[in-house]
Parts: C-alpha cells; sequence; structure tokens
C-alpha cells in the first residue's frame, strides 16, 4: 500500500517533470524547428560592419547561395496583427507552411521581398548544409558583422530553462517534494530496519535494500510517465519530437532520482536507530522528525519567498500584454534607415522637411523624443521619470484602445520650474524661425492617467520604447512649423519620427527625390531604406509574456512540495503521538484539545518565518505574501487533523 501512495504521489511528480519537458521542447523547437530541419541559429549584428541594407541583404543572399546554407530570417507576422512569426528564406525552395510541436497555428515560410522593409540585424536559421557554416561566419565577421552562432542542442535548452528564475523554482520544488517522499519511505522503513540492526544484519545491506525498494519504485512511475508522455507527445505533437522530448525528460527524471537516493542515503545515515533509541523501545521514525521539520520549514520558506515574486511575475504579465497591445498599435509604422555619410546627411535636410511636412498634411507621421532623468541629470525633473516630446499623431496611436480619457491635462504653472524652462530652451533652440509666443500657446502638456503606461520612444533611438505611467507628454501642434530641417533630420534617422505605412512611405521618398535614383542623380552614394519599427519589440514581448507566464507554476510546483511535506510530518507526529493520541480520544476529548499544542507550536514558528522573509525580501506584492502564508497556516492544522484522525482509526484495527 505505501508503496502504491509513493508511486502515486511520484508519477505526479514525474508528471510535472513531463509538463515542464514539453515547455523545454516548445521552446527548443521555437528556436529550431524541427519541421524544416533547422540545426543551428544565428545572431547578425550589422551596426558596425559599414554595409547599408541593401548591401547587408545582398552579401547574406550571396554567401547562402554559394554554401547552400538556408539561411531563413525570423520576424514577426504583421500581417497577422503582430501575433506570430513568419520565416523569409534568403534562397532555396521551402515549403510555404509547416507545423510546430505547440500545434498553435502553423509556420509561414515567404520570399525575400519582405526583407524590403526590414533591418538585416536579427536571427537566422540555417536549414540547409552546415559544412560551410565556420567559413560563413569568418567572411561575415572580417566585415565587421557581430556573429553569434548557436547550434542545435536539447541540453542548451534544459540548461536555460533549469537556470531561469521562474523556471528554477519549479526544479527546485521537484527536489523538495521528492526529498519529501524520501523522507516518508524512511518513515514506514523505520522500524523494520530498527529490528535488523537489533538481529545483527550489516548495515551496508540494510542501506542497499533501502535505497533499492525506494529507487525502484520511483524508476518505475517514471518509466510508466514516459511511455504515456512520449505516446501523448507522438500521437498529438507528431513522432518527430518525441526524441527530444524524451531527452529533456528522461534528463529530468534522472537528475531528480538521483537527488532523492542521496537525500535519502543522507537522512537514513543521519536517523540510524542507536542502542540507547533501541534499549528504551522509542518508536523509530522519532530520529526522522528532524529531517521533516527540517523539510518542512524549507518548503514553507520557499512557498512565502516565491508568493512575492510569482504575483509580480503576474502583474509583469499583464503589463507585458499591454506592451505587445501597443506594439501592435505600432505594427505598420515604418522608420527611414540613412545608409549616408554625414556630409550626405546634410545635403538631404531640405528634401527631409519637405517630406515631413508633406506626411503631415496626410496625418501620416508620428514623432517621440523623449529624455529620462539619467540623459538631463542638472534638470530637476519632480514626480516625472521622463518627458517626451510627441505630435498629436503618436498620441492617437498608443491610446487607441486604451481605456479613454488616457492622458490627462498638466497645468502649466504645476511644471517643475527647471523642466519648464527645458522645454522652452529645447523649442527655441530647434525652432525654425524662432519660437513665438502664440506657436508656445499652442503646446499641450499632459500626463498618462493612473493604470495607463504610455509608449514613448527614447531620444536618439526610437525603436526602444518606454512604458510609464509618470512621464509629462509635450504635444507639439506642428512637426514642421515647430522644428527646422536639421532637427527633423535628426529625428528621422533615429527613428524618432516613424511613418504610416510602407508603400506610402516609399511613395513620399519618390516624391521628394530620395528614392535611390533620385540621389544618384545628385550625386549622393547613399540611399534611404524604409524598415518597420515593431520587429524587435514584437518578438521580445512574445518571449517575455511566455516566460512570465511559466513563472507562474513554479508557485504551484512549491505549493504541492509543501502540501506533501506537511502532511508527511504531521503523519510522523501523529505516529509518535499514537499512544497517546489513543487513549484521550477514546476518553471522549476533542481533536481541537489534542492537537492544540503541536499545531500551536508550528503556527508560532510559521509566523516567525513569515517575519524574516518579509524582512530580509522586502516584498513589493506584501498581499500576495501574505495570502500564501494564510494557506500554509490552514494546511498545517488539517494536516494534523487528518494524520491524527488516521492513526486513531489504524490504532483500533490494530493496524499500526
Amino acid at each position: 500500500m505505501y508503496k502504491r501512495i509513493i508511486g502515486v504521489v511520484a508519477g505526479a511528480l514525474f508528471t510535472l517533470l513531463a509538463l515542464l519537458a514539453v515547455i523545454i521542447t516548445d521552446l527548443y523547437d521555437r528556436d529550431f524547428p524541427q519541421a524544416i530541419g533547422v540545426e543551428s541559429r544565428l545572431s547578425l549584428d550589422f551596426s558596425e560592419s559599414g554595409f547599408s541594407v541593401t548591401e547587408a541583404f545582398a552579401t547574406l543572399e550571396e554567401l547562402d547561395a554559394r554554401w547552400d546554407l538556408g539561411l531563413v530570417k525570423v520576424a514577426p507576422d504583421l500581417d497577422r496583427d503582430g501575433d506570430s512569426q513568419i520565416f523569409v528564406a534568403l534562397n532555396g525552395d521551402l515549403p510555404a507552411e509547416f507545423t510546430w510541436f505547440s500545434g498553435d497555428g502553423v509556420g509561414k515560410i515567404v520570399g525575400k521581398d519582405r526583407l524590403a522593409t526590414s533591418y538585416p540585424d536579427g536571427f537566422y536559421l540555417v536549414t540547409g548544409e552546415n559544412a560551410h557554416l565556420g567559413e560563413f561566419e569568418d567572411t561575415l565577421k572580417s566585415a565587421g558583422v557581430k556573429v553569434d552562432r548557436k547550434n542545435e542542442s536539447i541540453f542548451d535548452s534544459l540548461e536555460l530553462v533549469v537556470w531561469e528564475r521562474g523556471f528554477a523554482a519549479a526544479v527546485l520544488a521537484a527536489f523538495a517534494l521528492i526529498a519529501a517522499l524520501a523522507l516518508f519511505w524512511l518513515s514506514l522503513r523505520a522500524r523494520g530496519r530498527a529490528l535488523r540492526v537489533l538481529g545483527g544484519c550489516p548495515t551496508v545491506r540494510i542501506q542497499v535494500q533501502d535505497l533499492a525498494g525506494f529507487g525502484g519504485v520511483l524508476l518505475v512511475s517514471a518509466v510508466a510517465v514516459a511511455l504515456a508522455a512520449a505516446g501523448y507527445v507522438g500521437v498529438f505533437h507528431g513522432w518527430t519530437y518525441v526524441g527530444t522530448f524524451l531527452k529533456a525528460l528522461v534528463s529530468l527524471q534522472v537528475a531528480v532520482i538521483a537527488v532523492s537516493l542521496l537525500a535519502a542515503l543522507v537522512m537514513s545515515a543521519s536517523a540510524w536507530p542507536s542502542a540507547t533509541m533501541l534499549a528504551t523501545r522509542q518508536p523509530a521514525v522519532k530520529s526522522l522528525r528532524s529531517a521533516a521539520i527540517v523539510i518542512q520549514v524549507l518548503t514553507f520558506l520557499l512557498v512565502v519567498a516565491a508568493a512575492g515574486p510569482a504575483w509580480s511575475a503576474y502583474k509583469h504579465s499583464s503589463a507585458m500584454a499591454a506592451e505587445m497591445a501597443q506594439w501592435k498599435q505600432l505594427a505598420d509604422q515604418v522608420a527611414i534607415v540613412f545608409a549616408t555619410d554625414v556630409e550626405e546627411m546634410d545635403h538631404m535636410e531640405p528634401q527631409i522637411g519637405e517630406l515631413v511636412k508633406d506626411a503631415e498634411s496626410l496625418d501620416a507621421v508620428a514623432l517621440s523624443y523623449t529624455y529620462t532623468q539619467e540623459m538631463q541629470k542638472p534638470v530637476d525633473f519632480g514626480e516625472y521619470s521622463a518627458i517626451t516630446f510627441v505630435n498629436q499623431r503618436w498620441l492617437d496611436l498608443v491610446t487607441k484602445g486604451a481605456p479613454q480619457p488616457a492622458v490627462t491635462s498638466v497645468p502649466y504653472h504645476s511644471i517643475p520650474e527647471g523642466l519648464a524652462r527645458m522645454v522652452r530652451e529645447e523649442a527655441e533652440l530647434l525652432s525654425r524661425k524662432g519660437l513665438s509666443e502664440d506657436l508656445f500657446a499652442q503646446f499641450q502638456f499632459l500626463r498618462p492617467v493612473d493604470g495607463f503606461r504610455m509608449p514613448v520612444a527614447q531620444g536618439g533611438g526610437g525603436e526602444r520604447l518606454h512604458f510609464a505611467d509618470d512621464v509629462l507628454v509635450v504635444v507639439v501642434p506642428s512637426l514642421y512649423d515647430t522644428y527646422n530641417d536639421s532637427a527633423l533630420t535628426s529625428m528621422v534617422s533615429g527613428s524618432n519620427i516613424v511613418f504610416t505605412g510602407v508603400t506610402a512611405t516609399q511613395q513620399l521618398l519618390d516624391r521628394h527625390d530620395l528614392d535611390v535614383q533620385g540621389l544618384r542623380d545628385r550625386g549622393l552614394k547613399g540611399e534611404l531604406n524604409v524598415v518597420y519599427i515593431a520587429e524587435e519589440g514584437i518578438l521580445l514581448a512574445q518571449f517575455a509574456a511566455y516566460v512570465v507566464w511559466l513563472q507562474n507554476l513554479a508557485l504551484v510546483a512549491l505549493v504541492v512540495a509543501f502540501t506533501v511535506a506537511v502532511a508527511i510530518s504531521a503523519l510522523i507526529t501523529a505516529l509518535l503521538q499514537a499512544k497517546r493520541d489513543f487513549p484521550l480520544r477514546v476518553a471522549g476529548r476533542s481533536w481541537v484539545r489534542i492537537l492544540q499544542s503541536r499545531v500551536a507550536k508550528e503556527l508560532i514558528a510559521g509566523v516567525g518565518l513569515l517575519g524574516v522573509v518579509v524582512v530580509f525580501q522586502r516584498p513589493d506584492a506584501m498581499g500576495a505574501v501574505l495570502v500564501a502564508a494564510a494557506y500554509g497556516l490552514l494546511v498545517v492544522p488539517l494536516s494534523h487533523l487528518f494524520a491524527a484522525r488516521w492513526c486513531f482509526d489504524a490504532v483500533s484495527r490494530r493496524q499500526i
């Protein structure tokens, strides 16, 4: 019976590990899609190479065709609201669609025309030959390209997950649960082991038999779960993934079983029956009481300590969802990338100014230029973390779909004096014809309402967004009237001014002779390219939201481990106190009076441990910590009640 109990609990544990293995396999397949035979993944950074966007892609296509690498660039699928990825094949003949391990939709492979609106930086998958991959890396590195290569290995994904903070907590919970099971096994074997010690049986033989019995039960459960899980993966996800999945699952199972056997050996050696204990006829499980208390204390500390971060992770996941929604609002916004030198940019300034004026008349241009306190240290920002200059178009984009009103007016006289002076000086410095009082009177000063984190673009790097609820928003009336051509060119080149639509923006370039042919006719060798600004943001938000969601699994695993540890500790206590509890209960004393002493001690200890966690961790989510602590303090009396009643019934039936 006891073996069946351990087998069932171990089966639940290994099922949890199987779920973790599914997550690992899914993450692995996202990095190395098995359906298209990806064996390597490259991260390329052309920022210091000197290549223009066009030259970078031309170089990649040429090297890809030469060595049959089958390069595929990863990009977000902006046509489907930015929720998924697409894969852009530079060359080669790949299927238009392929399936994922998760089964969530299909992967789309499109032609290289999609790269006309993308940066060359990013991730590339190698779906072809790897024989010349080293030469490919060397060629790019010699041209100043930063190359980071990662070969497929499920163990790398396993290591990433295990050491990731949220996932590591789940693995730690598994170890705590298996240690509790080892404690339970030893408590059941304690009496028989004491009798064998008394009979003169060699210590080594007793240890080997105990560990073999325990390990055998775990092994049976592990094999059963592995076979069932492999069948499930094969039927519902595809037999292609079974080998990868089993590598992850078996690795986790072996690690957990090894730790469990080591824990059992340590606890067995530390609680070895002594001659004094045998002579005084003390209960055999008494020596395990210390180990039970230690495991219970550790799991309680883990639960309480993990509650705050888990709740913060949940709130962060909500923030990530909001951030994803904001990136989607910018999915059709594009930036103009300058592949020119400074002198050529100076020649383009008048045309850039006219282009912005033209786009502004079509309501197809948006500005966000943000200064943070770190960027403007001499200025007192007061209660604001940053100040951002925007136009109405940007405001409309980022507040679309948000609860209305998303921003509220800020009286000019309430703005810190230094910050107000900075706004005026900035406008005067960058103005086209000098800042008139009539123009400055049209400036609006706003801030996000409580609960709304407004996305604003960092000054000089508009592809990086800050999400803040304490930013001062300065709405300028007109980009062309407020800023001179030099300032507009700088903001456009830094992606702080963005335009709507690839085709519409390319037409603007053509109309103002800023296309390749127009630049060549003026003797300029550089070029301007149109690229989406939301690609990297959407990909990062996708991954972050996924990881944050999985972090909550850790708290669930820890709660399970703590519950099992408390139950086992209560059972050991009930076994030790059975000779006392049975006659008291028979005499009519209530369970509350019988158990009040032992329960009170543990509750007081729990409150003390809670205080330790609060003092050292100083959690922001105090409510979540208190809820976790309340659960722990509720489980303790219930476990003692059920354990004492079980022992009473067992004594009545002469089973113990």
